[in-house]
C-alpha cells in the first residue's frame, strides 16, 4: 500500500480539520467538503487545509453527484479547490469500505507539494462520508496512462502535531544603499509557503522598506506586482504601468532597479534568468536598458565596499548588445596585492561576460601585458591578438578600454599599445557621443 504523508518532505506541514463554525441552523444533511485555504498560514492549525460544511437538504445524492459537487469548488472566497481545471472526475465507485475515485488530467503532473494536498482533501472529503474506511485515488492522463495510485487511511494522514515548531524559510532580498550606487542584501525570514507562490511573495517584500537602516528599495513609486510565472527557468514578472511611468531618471537607476528584481528571484530555486513586461507586454527597452532577453544574476553591483579589503567603486564601460553605445556599469572592485586601481578595474573589464543587454567585447581576452600611468595618462601595453581584427568592432573595444579607465581618478586619457607601438596617433578621451545617456 502506497502511504501517503501530508508532512511533505521538510515542509512540516500542519492540516487540521479544526475550526468548523457552528451552523445558523440545524443540517438536515450535513456534509463536510475539505478545500485548500485561499492565503495559506502554516503557523495556524487549519491554515492549509478547512472544511467547509454543506447542507444536502432532503436531496439523495450519490457518490459521483457528490464528488461532482465537491469538485464545482467552495463557496466561502477564503478557501480554494486544491484540484486542477483540468482535472476531470470520470468514475466513483465503493467496495465495502473502500471508496475509489477516478480522474483524468494533462500529462504534466502537479509538483508534490500540490498533488499531496489534492489527495488530502479529497480523502478527508470521503472519510467524512458515512462507511468510508480507505480512499484509493487514481490518476491517468488523458491518454490514458496511469500517472499515480494511492491507497490512503485516515492514520495516512498526519492532522496535527502539538509539538512541532513552524519551519520558516529564508530569502535574499536587494536593495540600494542611500545614495543609490550599490545594491545591498538583506536576509528576511518569512512563513514556509508553497514554492510556486515564493517569487511573488519575494517581490511584495522587495516592494516594502527594509527592515534594517541605509537600504531604501529602488522599485519606482506606485509599481505593483499584476502576475509571476516561472517555466524552465525563466521568471516572467508582469508589472503594473507605473513600473515604466515612474521610472528612474537615470540609467544607474534603471540598473538598480531592475537587478534589485533579478538578483531577489534568482536567489530563488528554479529560477536563473527574469523577463520584464508591463501591462502584459513585453518590456524592452526600459529606457536606456536593453530587455529583449531575459536578465540573470549580476553580482558586480552589489556593495558594500569594504575599503579596508582594497575594494572600490569602479565603472565598467560596455557596448550595449542592440545599440553599440556605451552603458556605464558601476561595480565593487578590488585591487590585490599591492595592484593599481588600473589594474584591478581593467582585469573586471576583462573578465567580464556578455549579459544583460550588454556586450564584453574583451571576454577571453588575454589580459594586458602592463598598465601604467603619468601625468593623467594611462598607458596599456596589450597582449597580440586582444583587438579584434573587424574596424568598427576594433573601434568599440578601444573605447571601452579608454571610457572604463577614465572612470577612475587621476586618469585624463588612454594609450593603448602593442609591441611598444601605439594603436592610435594621440592618448584618448571619451567623447560625449560614445556613451548611450550623458
Amino acid at each position: 500500500m502506497k502511504r501517503l504523508m501530508v508532512l511533505i518532505l521538510s515542509f512540516a506541514l500542519l492540516f487540521n480539520a479544526c475550526g468548523r463554525e457552528a451552523p445558523p441552523a440545524p443540517m438536515v444533511q450535513p456534509v463536510s467538503f475539505y478545500y485548500r485555504t485561499a492565503q495559506t498560514d502554516f503557523s495556524a492549525e487549519d491554515g492549509v487545509i478547512r472544511a467547509e460544511m454543506r447542507d444536502l437538504g432532503s436531496q439523495t445524492f450519490s457518490d459521483l453527484e457528490l464528488f461532482l459537487l465537491y469538485l464545482e469548488g467552495p463557496l466561502s472566497e477564503e478557501l480554494v479547490s486544491p484540484v486542477s481545471q483540468d482535472t476531470e472526475l470520470t468514475g466513483v465507485r465503493r467496495s465495502g469500505g473502500t471508496l475509489e475515485l477516478r480522474l483524468t488530467q494533462n500529462a504534466n503532473s502537479p509538483a508534490e507539494f500540490d498533488r499531496a494536498l489534492t489527495y488530502a482533501c479529497l480523502a478527508k472529503t470521503a472519510f467524512s462520508l458515512e462507511g468510508v474506511r480507505t480512499v484509493r485515488i487514481r490518476i491517468s492522463t488523458r491518454g490514458g496512462a496511469l500517472q499515480d495510485d494511492v491507497m490512503l487511511s485516515e492514520s495516512d494522514i498526519l492532522l496535527y502535531d502539538s509539538g512541532a515548531v513552524p519551519e520558516k524559510l529564508e530569502i535574499t532580498l536587494y536593495y540600494a544603499d542611500e545614495s543609490g550606487s550599490f545594491l545591498l542584501t538583506e536576509k528576511q525570514s518569512i512563513p514556509l509557503m508553497n514554492p510556486d507562490e515564493l517569487p511573488h511573495y519575494a517581490l511584495e517584500r522587495l516592494l516594502n522598506a527594509p527592515q534594517n537602516g541605509g537600504m531604501r528599495s529602488p522599485l519606482p513609486p506606485g509599481t505593483a506586482v499584476l502576475d509571476v510565472s516561472v517555466e524552465n527557468g525563466i521568471c516572467t514578472v508582469d508589472f503594473n504601468g507605473d513600473f515604466y511611468t515612474n521610472r528612474p531618471a537615470t540609467e544607474q537607476g534603471e540598473q538598480l532597479a531592475l537587478l534589485s528584481v533579478v538578483n531577489t528571484l534568482c536567489e530563488l530555486d528554479g529560477i536563473s534568468q527574469v523577463q520584464f513586461y508591463v501591462e502584459g507586454h513585453k518590456l524592452s527597452p526600459y529606457v536606456w536598458l536593453d530587455l529583449t532577453s531575459p536578465w540573470l544574476l549580476d553580482s558586480a553591483p552589489v556593495g558594500p565596499v569594504r575599503e579596508e579589503l582594497g575594494e572600490f567603486e569602479g565603472t565598467l564601460c560596455l557596448p550595449g548588445q542592440r545599440d553599440g553605445l556605451l552603458h556605464r556599469l558601476r561595480v565593487r572592485a578590488r585591487a590585490r596585492g599591492g595592484a593599481s586601481k588600473e589594474d584591478a578595474l581593467l582585469l573586471a573589464l576583462f573578465a567580464r561576460t556578455p549579459q544583460n543587454g550588454l556586450s564584453a567585447p574583451l571576454a577571453g581576452a588575454p589580459v594586458p601585458l602592463s598598465i601604467t600611468t603619468k601625468n593623467g595618462v594611462c598607458t596599456v601595453e596589450l597582449a597580440p591578438q586582444t583587438l579584434p581584427a573587424e574596424e568598427q568592432a576594433r573601434t568599440l573595444t578601444i573605447r571601452t578600454v579608454t571610457a572604463t579607465l577614465t572612470s577612475l581618478p587621476g586618469v585624463d586619457s588612454v594609450l593603448l599599445t602593442e609591441n611598444g607601438e601605439p594603436l592610435t596617433a594621440d592618448p584618448l578621451q571619451p567623447e560625449e557621443n560614445w556613451y548611450c545617456s550623458p
